[in-house]
């Protein structure tokens, strides 16, 4: 069960990873010019050490993004293709249900039944390629804007909420996300 909450948790920030992975850029572009700007307030804060670590420390949480973006890419080439196709359908370009039904034609009944069945597949998977729930959490667990829709998919596995979670993250949800980095970024070197 915990592999298909990651495998949601997955195809849900995969259309998100492009946009943070880009701002983790901006925000390590701007940490190393503002370090050539030391003054007796701030000497700690922008020593090449603290500067060194600061960009080692977001570069590593990009790198696990990145391999995070090929989990799912590798994991939706190795599931049958009409399984693929609903969940790409669904999380990436942010379909909903009776719009994937229709262009399926398919019931919504058999969408439903599909859908779970391409969360089974993906979720075998990551199971069969190693990929944990120990794997996981130890690479994300420090990135809140995962772990909040992995809670959020936890949910709804559970049956502690209904309707469709996180078919969509507005934009607000993304700022936010971003915010709450350069908010983290800043406060390190501020």
């Amino acid at each position: 069960m915990e592999l298909k909450i990651w495998a949601r948790t997955i195809l849900t920030v995969q259309r998100h990873i492009a946009k943070v992975v880009r701002a983790l850029d901006e925000i390590i572009y701007k940490r190393a010019i503002s370090s050539i700007f030391v003054t007796t307030k701030n000497l700690i804060e922008q020593s090449s050490e603290a500067v060194s670590n600061f960009i080692i420390n977001v570069s590593e949480a990009k790198v696990n993004l990145i391999n995070l973006n090929t989990i799912c890419i590798d994991g939706l080439k190795a599931i049958d293709r009409l399984c693929a196709k609903i969940l790409i359908l669904k999380h990436i370009d942010g379909r909903t249900s009776a719009e994937i039904a229709n262009l399926l034609s398919i019931s919504e009944r058999t969408y439903f039944r599909r859908l779970n069945k391409a969360y089974d597949l993906f979720a075998d998977y990551l199971d069969e390629n190693g990929f944990d729930d120990r794997y996981f959490m130890d690479k994300f667990s420090n990135e809140g804007w995962i772990m909040e829709v992995y809670y959020s998919c936890k949910n709804f596995f559970s049956g502690k909420e209904s309707g469709e979670i996180f078919n969509e993250i507005d934009f607000g949800f993304l700022k936010g996300v971003i915010k709450s980095i350069s908010k983290a970024a800043h406060s390190s070197y501020s």
